[in-house]
């Protein structure tokens, strides 16, 4: 065996054809893009997963507070806002256990709470109040001496949230809730 038959190299050993190169090409172009796909899809849903667990704690927090509010104080019908008639608003007076007058009202797309002097947004910036609705039942003040009205005053609140969050129209989580509360208080018939 001489020297010069062990350095021959074989044509087919040289490198890929140009057949192979755009096989693999085209292959390798196909698995990136369905990763990618798949990326861009779950990254979706975390959006989606973010935005209605976002308007899902709003919701709970404003219900939960206001059924506090509610339940532990009166509901004040002298509020201005009121003229002493309420039948369906998007203002809401309690008088708190402290005695002291809260406000609750729509601002645009914000629910604030009022209360001395001064008031607080209820919802998160990444939140959006498209609806809100106090229904006052008695429509009239049945804390009255005459106690024209013999009925537990209650309300019910009726509210929609809607994400603000991202700004993928398919990440917008949108919910509408309504519950009734009545003040755990209330002066007997006379």
């Amino acid at each position: 065996m001489n020297k010069n038959s062990k350095l021959k190299i074989r044509n087919s050993d040289l490198g890929f054809t140009l057949m192979e190169a755009v096989v693999a090409t085209a292959l390798f172009a196909f698995v990136v893009s369905s990763v990618i796909g798949v990326y861009l899809s779950v990254i979706q849903l975390d959006r989606k997963a973010r935005s209605q667990r976002i308007v899902a704690q709003n919701a709970r927090f404003i219900m939960d507070f206001l059924a506090k509010e509610v339940r532990n104080g009166s509901i004040n019908y002298n509020c201005s806002q009121w003229n002493g008639i309420v039948v369906g608003t998007s203002n809401l007076c309690v008088q708190n256990q402290a005695n002291e007058l809260e406000r609750f009202y729509l601002s645009g797309t914000n629910l604030k709470l009022e209360k001395n002097n001064s008031s607080t947004n209820m919802n998160s910036s990444k939140v959006l109040v498209s609806d809100l609705k106090f229904y006052v039942s008695p429509a009239e003040d049945p804390y009255t001496p005459a106690k024209t009205y013999n009925v537990h005053p209650h309300v019910t609140v009726v509210l929609e949230l809607t994400s603000n969050y991202g700004t993928a129209p398919t990440a917008v989580a949108k919910i509408r809730i309504q519950d009734t509360f009545a003040p755990r208080y209330y002066p007997s018939r006379q």
